[in-house]
């Protein structure tokens, strides 16, 4: 991959759960350069997850979890993958996870530079239920620092909801159970041996839940090992 294309609009996933909290994955898991025509991308790693409905885990923000990433680029500036997680402390009765596709759509603004728009969509499961749906986007600036390392940085907008029907809140007013997610991104990536990398990501977010009429800030850090079959390699 000789030519780097890499800066992203990020759809991000905020999914919310109308009885149970459930958790999301905000990562961008970004390489220090983007695929091409053809090639194949594998990506997992660790990170704080936020919880969609703090108040129901005594005010924890955050939940240890696991994802994994596949992407694959149909051209030199359009890719598309599947990413899934779950929540590895089992701080509820059931299983909690989630799936998102993601699309990317690069463009160069420099040599060096790029921008990638990322629509993203999502769903969260509690146990065997679908617990949430969500819906996002973020524009990330990307600039590389040498052939093998890389840093970004951007913002995106997600929102989540459990059904579009109202339903009653603790408070017995009469709400949709959605809720909204102001993202921050900042991460870096560091192509140590051909084809493998590591990526660190930090994703400060301001969570609102219309329904429970509650807002929290938090910050979501993750750490990633990844893999591009290239062309050629």
């Amino acid at each position: 991959m000789k030519k780097l294309t890499l800066p992203v609009l990020l759809g991000i996933v905020l999914l919310w759960s109308c009885s149970k909290s459930v958790v999301y994955s905000p990562s961008l898991n970004l390489s220090n350069k983007p695929l091409k025509e053809k090639e194949l991308d594998l990506q997992g790693g660790v990170e704080l997850m936020p919880e969609a409905r703090t108040e129901n885990l005594g005010g924890s923000k955050t939940t240890f979890g696991v994802s994994g990433q596949i992407g694959y680029g149909f051209s030199d500036k359009f890719s598309l993958g599947v990413k899934g997680w779950i929540d590895a402390q089992g701080r509820e009765d059931a299983a909690r996870f989630g799936v998102a596709l993601q699309g990317v759509v690069a463009h160069m603004t420099g040599p060096t530079k790029r921008l990638l728009l990322v629509p993203r969509i999502g769903l969260a499961f509690w146990g065997d239920q679908i617990a949430g749906y969500g819906l996002g986007a973020s524009a990330v600036f990307q600039k590389e620092l040498s052939e093998i390392t890389a840093w970004h940085f951007g913002a995106g907008l997600a929102w989540g909801f459990r059904y579009l029907n109202e339903d009653t809140n603790a408070a017995g007013e009469n709400k949709i159970p959605m809720g909204f997610g102001l993202l921050g991104h900042i991460g870096f990536a560091w192509e140590f041996a051909p084809g493998l990398r590591l990526s660190a990501d930090a994703t400060p977010l301001y969570q609102i839940n219309t329904f429970d009429k509650n807002q929290q800030f938090m910050v979501s850090p993750q750490l990633g090992l990844g893999y591009t079959f290239r062309q050629g390699n």
